[in-house]
């Protein structure tokens, strides 16, 4: 099983400053279509909505995933990997630091279906997959960001 949990500060001194709420609808827009924020996924389809999630056929790195993602307003998006050759969690989850600013963390737990625990494949997967992750969170930071600043430019 691989474990990652990194946080990064949601604003860096990088404008405009978002808030929670801006942060949220970037997580919900990301889970309803990932191509946006997502380098390492080039297909998504939403089968189902229910109440406080969805579930996601993805193409991740090439290979087929379904997942069962659950919303908590405001606080975290919860994958769970049910189908595909990695299965496990994902959340994304937006916190508050010591300062009280916004942070956004990313925590997976996966089991790579025959790769031995504890593996140097296992290893290399799990530094492919943070990286992927840090880059999506990266990304989905910046798009949010790119809203923010457009719609406080069309009020203008």
């Amino acid at each position: 099983m691989i474990e990652v949990s990194r946080t990064l500060p949601v604003n860096e001194g990088t404008g405009p400053v978002l808030t929670v709420d801006d942060v949220w609808q970037g997580l919900v827009d990301k889970a309803q279509n990932p191509l946006l924020y997502v380098a390492a996924i080039s297909e998504c389809t939403v089968t189902e909505r229910f109440d406080g999630g969805l579930v996601r056929d993805i193409v991740h790195v090439g290979q087929p995933v379904r997942e069962v993602v659950t919303f908590y307003p405001k606080q975290r998006v919860h994958f769970v990997r049910t189908h595909g050759t990695a299965k496990g969690t994902i959340d994304n989850e937006i916190g508050l630091g010591e300062t009280g600013e916004p942070e956004l963390t990313f925590t997976f737990r996966i089991a790579v279906d025959g790769v031995e625990s504890g593996s140097s494949a296992e290893k290399e997967f799990g530094e492919r997959m943070e990286a992927d992750y840090l880059d999506a969170l990266r990304t989905t930071l910046k798009a949010v960001r790119d809203r923010v600043a457009a719609a406080s430019g069309a009020s203008d």
